[in-house]
């Protein structure tokens, strides 16, 4: 029996439990159903309603039976014949609303957190790991309403060690055989021990071929041998222990040679649902700084959420702002929680974690050792000394054998206690800390700490180093734009600051509203470097980087007459080289691409990048059939050819957009200036023109290619380098193309993740999400245009078998198992990422 084929549905009379009633129901109408499954599940619970049990909810009622039908089905004992008699059903009812009324109820609305553990499993005993307020009994009041044994849970806040074995054998044999006097009796011996008793249970549950679950809460507090003896005397009982970190549970992970595991907290997704049923508003970076703060753990999501609607009229982007900034006036229950452990360590424990606290990436143990070195003024031996006691105070993230960090959770407090200590303390260990990540990026470099160094930058006071990111058109590409603004904006509007940084800081700001769009920003700083410009005697370079903006502003803008002036002015005074002169000639194409000039881009575009691969000493040739890696390999070496390959892949990117404009096809240029600014590591322009391939591959109805190109290319890169900007906007075209290629649940699905985002979008990407809707809902009614039939030219198949060797045989597109990773590159499993 199962849900979506042939289903009965049971409904006791609430007058006479006896009175059995059978309900068929209609299968053709469910299976016209959008989801089956859940409808289903529904109509069973409304049935469920009616019965007399007014303390358990009746959806936890209906998939409790639903976990039984499924246990019956596979012939688990005691339903070895698969059945359910009429006559037992009113005392199965029972006994259900019994186990379920002594578990802690699961919250209303359940979200999951990644990656889930399974609560039942055949390990004798398991180890839950998680901070208070990480959800672990929340998880557990979920699933064991999934669960189809039953489950019995006691909470040893506050059982004494060798009280604990006793407990265990009362509940678990009046939770399994309290309908039997005598097996109870065989169990419960007077004068036994509770080890005795425990025995004498596992050995009834042997016998009946039964095993029991057993749910131990807040097992940290019982001493380790008292937890050792009781799973070595009951071996067909399953534990499942719940704790906190700290040292206790290492000593059972030797003791019982397991491996505890973790609750990994929300992630964005979930956490936008969440904060928008609280009454917020977040974008996907938002849910991402939330996310950093609360360590994605549940409860403090929801403290924070409540926070932000209550004080913050539910922005959640100025909660987490006052949170990172240490001015928020409400305490979040996650800092009143966590302080009360905090404030008992050790003052030296203490330390420790605060200094650490200030990097919110990964360091290796010989970067976290230098940090305390320089920071605490200690030796190579103590700050070892401190790394090894500090797993035993539960703040410790370990990563592989290779990498710690303190939980975001924690890092709060830690920050908080290095501004405690003074300016000069703080001071010195930030400045420590940027050491090290200034050494540790140049053997292992990451966006994540080149995040981090910029921030540290600005904390630090290194105005002039802030403003040479700012105006380097790669640093646009990385994603860290967010982590940069606050302090050029500071920088700019400083009146007494140095002219010539202030421009360098507008020009940086002038060039991230030109890419966002924001011309009205946009015209008043470029106003504001002419200003400084008048004021000051500033040198070519400063004037040219105006005149460049102005000009491309003013493009934007429409302005015809005002960008062949700046053509003109800017033309007189640019430095006779041949790089100098290439970029004005882009930019110049550019500014009349954008006027509606197309032939003039389009013929730029080319001759830039015959250019351009001259200067590389490659041909068109060679990108054909080749990723950037392979293509890597035909380059020059010992040089730096970043600023190169990125204005090769602008000017194909250039081409292809003005190529569309006159309504030709232009995807040779896309992939190509994708592949160059892959090799550039210019990851935001990379993702703009994976987005306009897909739209293109779309228009001429080639969806195959196009889902190949997200998964395949867009995902990796979005997940790899950590942008949150795009993100959105590439799920809702990635909805559209799985609804195109008929995989109209899965569109489904990713349209109901990307809806508690809707009311932080910004206005034109709410309404291309609203066009987007509708074509997956048509789609799924009419059904879509045919797959266009894609035919390779043998010579062009001929160079990929010779550039890659001979295809392999494609195997027909098989459905994603829930287990396998999925496609869509975010190293998810399929079941908690698209497949949910």
């Amino acid at each position: 029996m199962k849900f979506g084929a042939h289903v009965i549905a049971i409904e006791i009379n609430v007058r006479c439990c006896g009175n059995i009633a059978f309900h068929e129901i209609d299968i053709k109408a469910l299976d016209e159903c959008s989801d089956p499954q859940a409808d289903m599940a529904a109509y069973c619970s409304d049935l469920a309603a009616q019965l007399p049990f007014g303390l358990l909810r009746p959806e936890t009622l209906t998939w409790k039976l639903a976990a039984m039908v499924m246990l019956a089905s596979a012939g688990t004992p005691p339903r070895e014949d698969h059945s359910f008699s009429r006559e037992e059903l009113p005392d199965l009812f029972e006994q259900l609303v019994v186990q379920m009324q002594q578990l802690p109820a699961p919250p209303p609305v359940y979200r999951a957190q990644v990656d889930e553990p399974a609560l039942l499993s055949d390990q004798p005993v398991r180890i839950i790991a998680g901070l208070s307020g990480s959800g672990k009994t929340a998880w557990m009041a979920e699933a064991a309403v999934h669960a189809a044994l039953p489950v019995t849970y006691l909470d040893v806040g506050d059982t004494p060690g060798p009280a604990l074995a006793s407990a265990v054998a009362r509940e678990v044999a009046a939770k399994m055989f309290g309908r039997s006097n005598d097996k109870l009796g065989e169990i419960l011996l007077p004068g036994a021990s509770g080890l005795d008793m425990v025995s004498a249970l596992s050995i009834k549950l042997g016998e009946d071929g039964l095993h029991a679950a057993v749910v131990i809460d807040n097992s940290h507090r019982i001493p380790a041998a008292d937890i050792e003896a009781l799973v070595a005397r009951g071996p067909n009982l399953r534990f499942v222990l719940l704790s906190q970190p700290g040292r206790h549970i290492a000593e059972l992970e030797a003791g019982l040679d397991i491996q505890a595991e973790t609750l990994n907290g929300w992630d964005e997704d979930t956490i936008a649902a969440a904060v928008q049923d609280a009454g917020c508003r977040a974008d996907f970076g938002d849910c991402e700084r939330l996310s950093r703060i609360t360590g994605g753990l549940p409860f403090y999501v929801l403290n924070a959420a409540t926070i932000a609607a209550r004080e913050y009229g539910g922005d959640i982007r100025a909660f987490c702002t006052d949170i990172e900034q240490q001015t928020n006036i409400v305490e979040t229950a996650q800092e009143i929680i966590l302080r009360r452990a905090f404030e008992g360590l050790p003052p030296v424990d203490r330390e420790t974690i605060a200094v650490l606290s200030l990097a919110d990436v990964a360091l290796s143990r010989d970067e976290a050792s230098a940090l305390l070195q320089a920071a605490c003024d200690i030796d190579a031996k103590a700050a070892t000394a401190r790394l090894r006691a500090l797993p035993a105070t539960g703040a410790l993230e370990l990563f592989g054998n290779s990498g710690l960090k303190i939980h975001d959770a924690v890092r709060i407090l830690g920050k908080a206690d290095v501004s405690a200590k003074g300016q000069d303390f703080e001071q010195k260990a930030l400045g420590s800390l940027q050491r090290v990540i200034v050494s540790s990026i140049r053997t292992n470099w990451s966006l994540a700490k080149l995040g981090l160094l910029i921030r540290l930058f600005g904390l630090l006071g290194q105005a002039r180093i802030l403003v040479q990111f700012a105006t380097d058109e790669l640093f646009h590409e990385l994603g860290v734009w967010p982590e940069i603004e606050p302090y050029l904006l500071t920088i700019a509007a400083d009146p007494n600051g140095d002219a010539e940084t202030r421009l360098w800081a507008l020009d940086g700001l002038v060039f991230n509203d030109l890419r966002e769009g924001d011309y009205e920003a946009g015209r008043e700083r470029v106003d504001e470097m002419e200003s400084l410009l008048r004021a000051n005697e500033l040198g070519d370079e400063e004037w040219m980087a105006w005149g460049m903006k102005r000009m491309l502003l003013l493009s934007e803008l429409g302005d015809i007459d005002g960008v062949r002036a700046m053509l003109d002015e800017v033309s007189d005074r640019l430095p006779d080289q041949p790089e100098h002169l290439r970029v004005f000639r882009y930019n110049r194409a550019l500014a009349l691409f954008k006027l509606g000039d197309n032939d003039t881009a389009v013929s730029e575009a080319l001759a830039l990048i015959g250019e351009y691969y001259r200067e590389l000493g490659i041909r068109p040739d060679d990108v054909i059939g080749r990723n950037a890696p392979e293509l890597r390999e035909l380059l020059p070496k010992d040089e730096d050819l970043t600023d190169r390959l990125k204005h090769l892949a602008d000017s194909h990117d250039l081409f292809a957009q003005a190529l569309g404009r006159k309504s030709q096809r232009s995807t040779l240029a896309r992939i190509h200036a994708m592949k160059f600014y892959e090799l550039s590591q210019s990851y935001q322009s990379f993702v703009r023109v994976g987005l306009d391939l897909v739209e293109e591959l779309v228009w001429v109805n080639d969806f195959i290619s196009a889902r190949e190109a997200f998964e395949r290319n867009i995902f990796p890169i979005l997940q790899g380098a950590g942008l949150a900007g795009p993100v959105l906007e590439a799920r809702a075209l990635y909805a559209v193309v799985l609804a195109y290629c008929g995989d109209h649940d899965a569109a489904a699905n990713e349209v109901e993740r990307l809806l508690p985002f809707e009311d932080a979008m910004d206005p034109n990407h709410r309404a291309a999400f609203q066009e987007q809707k509708a074509i997956i809902r048509e789609v799924r009614r009419k059904g879509g245009p045919p797959q266009r039939q894609v035919v390779i030219p043998a010579p062009l198949q001929a160079l990929f078998d010779q550039r890659r060797g001979a295809p392999r045989e494609v195997e027909p597109r098989k459905k994603v198992g829930r287990n396998e990773k999925c496609p869509c590159g975010s190293g998810k499993k399929y079941k908690i990422c698209h497949g949910r």
